[in-house]
């Protein structure tokens, strides 16, 4: 019999804990994020957050061990191609970097979503699951919009965040086109930032595309799942 306090703490982050502390840090990471956008002393900050999402979500697919491990072989080059464009400031280098981190990431938005479709109930590891896909898709384009502004220059004007993007010529976008990817994403799109170069308006339309889809399907989806889980029962 389980302890009442285990009980609670697993009705609260389900079986696969993992997923529920990946969206926790997700929720930090797009709350911390702007705050230090914004400011020069925040560049190593904002290193560390990502390095830290990367490791939830590692974390979170810990338990299938043939995931886990192709989870490591993607985020050894991640971590090793972005501290060596930090260091030798080198172009080519971040977009290796950015390119690893982008694949990653959407391999961990495959097997989550995979998990998701196949399984049987709704429970708090289903809802974790589903939630933390949809801001690492966010956080996937995000490192498209990068590439593509360090292949083409000026493929975003940024308005009045310009200045500050240009003092890391390097990342200095990325700061912003996180936020950028999650507005596209949900669609909302304020304007303050626009895709100029056709690639990053082609990027821009599938992403607000795929935001609306994911919400259609897969609550409708969930709400199946849910239906046939209280006939079953």
């Amino acid at each position: 019999m389980l302890h009442p306090t285990k009980s609670i703490w697993r009705t609260l982050l389900g079986d696969n804990p993992g997923l529920a502390w990946l969206f926790f840090a997700l929720i930090g990471f797009f709350l911390t994020f702007p705050l230090l956008a914004e400011s020069d002393a925040g560049t190593l900050l904002l290193d560390c957050l990502l390095f830290g999402v990367l490791i939830f979500s590692a974390y979170a697919v810990s338990h299938e061990r043939r995931v886990l491990i192709t989870a490591i072989v993607l985020a050894l080059p991640t971590t090793a191609f972005w501290v060596g464009g930090r260091v030798n400031e080198s172009t080519l280098l971040t977009f290796i970097g950015l390119a690893f981190s982008a694949m990653f990431f959407l391999y961990i938005v495959v097997v989550l979503l995979r998990e998701v479709v196949t399984s049987e109930e709704v429970d708090a590891d289903t809802i974790y699951g589903a939630m933390s896909a949809y801001f690492l898709i966010g956080i996937t384009w995000a490192f498209f919009y990068a590439m593509v502004e360090l292949l083409v220059p000026d493929a975003f004007t940024f308005g009045p965040l310009a200045s500050i993007a240009e003092a890391d010529p390097i990342l200095g976008d990325l700061r912003f086109l996180v936020y950028y990817s999650l507005v596209t994403l949900s669609t909302l799109g304020y304007g303050d930032i626009t895709p100029l170069a056709p690639m990053a308006r082609t990027l821009a339309s599938l992403e607000a595309v795929l935001g609306q889809l994911y919400i259609a399907i897969l609550v409708a989806h969930l709400v199946g799942t849910r239906i046939a889980q209280r006939q079953r029962s």
